[in-house]
Order: C-alpha cells, then sequence, then structure tokens
C-alpha cells in the first residue's frame, strides 16, 4: 500500500506525490534560486548533479536543516578526500597522516582557509534561503518500491552505468548513488518519455538525501525539471520570501556539527 500522501499512476505504475506547498533552496544572491546552469545534451553528466537532464533542473530540500547538509556535506567528503591523498607525502617524510594533516590545517587556519573546515563570512553574506512554490502537480517518489518495479519495465534494455550495461535488478542504491551516468539517464526517460494517467508530465522526482534524515530536518528533497524556461515561456516556479543567513542559525550550527564545519 502507498505511503498516505502517495499514490500510482495507473498508467506507468510509478508512485506519484502532489506538490509540496513549499520548498527551500539556498543560493547565491548575485543568481538568485531559479537560474540553474543548463546542461547541454552533447556533455558527460560526471560533473551534473543527480537528476539532471539536458536543460535545467533545480534541486529544493523540505527544511532547513536537510538544505544546509546538501549545501555542506559535500565540502565535508571534499576535506576528506584531500587528507587521504596526503598519505604518500607522509610516507615520504616518515611522519603520521593524522599528524602532517594538523600541521597543514594549522597552516590554513592561520590563513582562514575554508579547506581548514573553516566556513568563511562571505559563506553566510553571498547566500540566502529562498521559499519557492511550485505549479501544481505530481513527483516522482524515487524510493517508493512501485517506482523501481517501474523503471525496471520501463526501459527496454540494460540500464546505462559508467561501468557498462546495468546487469542486476535495479535497486534504491543505485537510485540514490554517485552514478551520474545511471542517475541522469533514468531522470531524462522520466522527464522527456513519461506521460502520466492525468495526461500531464511529471515535475521532477522526490528524493531522500543521501546524508540521510537528520534529527532536526526530513531529509526530503525535491529535483524540479525547468521545461517552461528550457521552452522558452516564463517559469512557473515563484519565489514567495527569502531570509539571510545568520551568522546564530540554529539549523546552520546542527548542520556545522554533523559536518564538524566551524564557522568564522
Amino acid at each position: 500500500m502507498p505511503a498516505p500522501d502517495e499514490r500510482i499512476c495507473s498508467r506507468t505504475g510509478l508512485a506519484l506525490v502532489a506538490s509540496p506547498v513549499s520548498a527551500l533552496r539556498i543560493a547565491r544572491e548575485s543568481y538568485g534560486p531559479l537560474d540553474p546552469v543548463a546542461r547541454a545534451s552533447n556533455s558527460g553528466p560526471e560533473a551534473w548533479s543527480r537528476y539532471d537532464t539536458p536543460g535545467r533542473t533545480i534541486y529544493a530540500c523540505a527544511d532547513r536543516v536537510t538544505a544546509y547538509m546538501e549545501l555542506l556535506a559535500p565540502y565535508r567528503t571534499d576535506v576528506s578526500r584531500e587528507r587521504r591523498a596526503l598519505q604518500p607525502i607522509a610516507d615520504a617524510l616518515g611522519k603520521n597522516l593524522d599528524e602532517l594533516w594538523r600541521d597543514i590545517v594549522a597552516e590554513w587556519d592561520e590563513t582562514g582557509s575554508m579547506k581548514a573546515s573553516w566556513l568563511p563570512r562571505t559563506f553566510r553574506e553571498g547566500r540566502r534561503v529562498y521559499a519557492l512554490a511550485f505549479p501544481a502537480g505530481s513527483w516522482i517518489d524515487i524510493t517508493a518500491t512501485e517506482t523501481i518495479t517501474a523503471l525496471e519495465n520501463m526501459h527496454p534494455h540494460p540500464w546505462p552505468t559508467a561501468d557498462g550495461p546495468l546487469e542486476e535488478p535495479l535497486t534504491l542504491a543505485h537510485l540514490t548513488g554517485d552514478d551520474r551516468t545511471l542517475t541522469t539517464a533514468i531522470a531524462r526517460v522520466l522527464r522527456n518519455d513519461v506521460r502520466l494517467d492525468d495526461g500531464t508530465r511529471p515535475l521532477g522526482v522526490r528524493f531522500l538525501s543521501k546524508h540521510g534524515h537528520p534529527a532536526k530536518g526530513t531529509g526530503l528533497c525535491w529535483a524540479y525539471w525547468m521545461r517552461d524556461v528550457d521552452n522558452g515561456a516564463a517559469e512557473s516556479t515563484t519565489i514567495t520570501h527569502h531570509t539571510s543567513i545568520g551568522e546564530h542559525d540554529p539549523d546552520l550550527a546542527a548542520v556545522q556539527a554533523y559536518c564538524t564545519i566551524k564557522a568564522r
């Protein structure tokens, strides 16, 4: 049985949820929340976000904590990757990796570098939290069992992955993973080829953040395909209000604790 807020499309078998009343997107003030990079159809998807397709896609979250997690958690991953990359240097110097990392971080701290897990003031001052109202419509719940089953039946050939055709059953791990060849191929089919039982096209995808369900948030995110703009029309999504990111924002502080990122 689908969740209370879901229904199953009789035409496609996809699990659908109604459009959220409002969702949050953190964006730079200089660009605003409705001006994402347009993806070119002839470019590789390696640097794309999970459910991007040719054209424009924007991402939003159900609450501030989840929005901050989506923004800051990748930086935490980058820092960890840089730390691991120093292992050959530590070996050559005959030093413990932790010791070498502490020395480097001490230098970064002195210069105020964000690489030292510091969040600079310009991060807060250059961004705002925007509340978006999407047009009425249906979203695909990408995490629903019914959706996974429908996707298995929707594609006549194995779904493509970065390592070749997918030769195993599609699972939630694939749909929320980092293989952009696979997730963007699925998104392209859902955006371009799917007609729902009410004659409409899905607005986008609802998914769970791969960073989990924080105690003060929902972990719910949306990927919205900007068909109107891509077709030369006015965008139907509106900005209902926006707020600055305060130095003592409790939601930001909670996420900084999750990510071990300090603020200046």
